[in-house]
């Protein structure tokens, strides 16, 4: 991924953010669906690696923006 397209996701995504415990319950949810699609193929290791990753990635992120403002 090219850096500009990088910061052009992160930007939206920041654009889009919302630090409500009920936003953070959506995205929860949406990580455990993938994580649960991986696991009907047989990935139960892979899809807790996947759902550890995207929590700590939403948690590195809303730590970020939190820092920012």
């Amino acid at each position: 991924m090219r850096t500009d397209n990088a910061r052009a996701v992160i930007k939206a995504y920041r654009r889009n953010y919302s630090p409500s415990v009920m936003s953070f319950l959506k995205r929860l949810t949406g990580y455990l669906a993938a994580a649960a699609v991986i696991c009907l193929y047989g990935q139960r290791e892979t899809a807790l690696l996947v759902l550890l990753i995207l929590i700590v990635v939403d948690g590195l992120l809303t730590f970020s923006f939190s820092r920012r403002g």
